[in-house]
């Protein structure tokens, strides 16, 4: 299973940041080889005052 290097990431925003701004990096590795190493990240969908949660942050999956 993948590691993460943190157990739990958290940050806190100011309001109106730039759209693409950086707001957090996650980090994980996986001890398999090749295509089974491979870690992809994703949000997990709540909702925000009401509204998904990926109308206001996104995530790379490939880089976290």
């Amino acid at each position: 299973a993948p590691v993460f290097a943190e157990e739990r990431y958290s940050a806190r925003l100011r309001e109106n940041n730039a759209a693409g701004a950086l707001v957090l990096r996650v980090r994980a590795t996986d001890a398999d080889w090749g295509q089974n190493a491979r870690v992809r990240y994703r949000l997990w969908e709540g909702r925000v005052r009401g509204a998904p949660l990926s109308s206001y942050v996104s995530v790379q999956a490939e880089t976290g």
